[in-house]
């Protein structure tokens, strides 16, 4: 049992430090093009990881004894797991759903009442849990799909889509299997596929392969091609 408790800890703590590092280079990377939009992915995964960061950190303040738990903490993280869904939702709608565009904003802001309402009056923890985790993984099904398409298709060369597939599937079983395992001796196993998920997202960001290959491509392409490649 202490294993666990201390799996959960390090895994958390390695959490927050993995997805505030990639918020802060997903922000600074969307700031950097010449267009910006609301909805362009690495703003999106920026608002999401900060948001990560954020509700981890408050998680694991009672799990080392800094604060105890209750619902009213509870919450508050669940409010902030909101602040991650709905860039996500936003993106989501610009992606698989253009045509309603003039509905986005009502969509989007009628999700965030349903989850605030959720958050601020489900009566416990389960019960906030089972009506805000299946959105999250519907979300993450089509998210998921999005990547396998820009895989398949090899679009979005600058992130590796396999590598967020990965990052998905793992950050959903997290949500899965947090309820069933709650109670049980492999309580700590969510929090070890979520720093995992996040592992996989700050390698799928970084892309190594790709700074390697854009590297190569620089001696032989002209300067306007060279920014046009790195403006992401």
């Amino acid at each position: 049992m202490q294993l666990g408790s201390d799996l959960v800890i390090l895994s958390s703590l390695v959490t927050i430090l993995l997805s505030g590092a990639i918020g802060v280079y997903l922000f600074r990377l969307w700031r950097r093009q010449k267009t910006r939009l609301m909805t362009d992915l690495p703003l999106v995964f920026a608002i999401t990881t900060f948001c990560q960061a954020l509700q981890i950190f408050i998680l694991t303040l009672p799990n080392i004894g800094f604060i105890p738990q209750s619902l009213e903490l509870f919450r508050i993280r669940s409010l902030i797991i909101g602040g991650s869904v709905v860039p996500v939702l936003g993106a989501l709608f610009q992606i698989w759903a253009p045509k309603i565009q003039r509905f986005h904003n009502k969509l989007v802001l009628l999700f965030s009442a349903y989850w605030a309402v959720m958050a601020l009056f489900g009566a416990t923890e389960d019960f906030i849990m089972i009506t805000t985790i299946p959105l999250i993984l519907i979300f993450g099904f089509v998210m998921m799909a999005t990547f396998i398409i820009t895989w398949k298709t090899g679009r979005l060369k600058e992130v590796r889509s396999d590598l967020m597939i990965v990052s998905i599937m793992c950050g959903m079983a997290s949500q899965i299997l947090r309820i069933p395992l709650l109670a049980s001796i492999f309580f700590y196993v969510p929090d070890i596929l979520l720093m995992l998920s996040m592992i996989f997202t700050a390698v799928a960001f970084g892309n190594p392969w790709y700074r390697k290959d854009l590297k190569t491509k620089e001696t032989t392409a002209s300067p306007s091609e060279i920014e046009i490649a790195m403006d992401f």
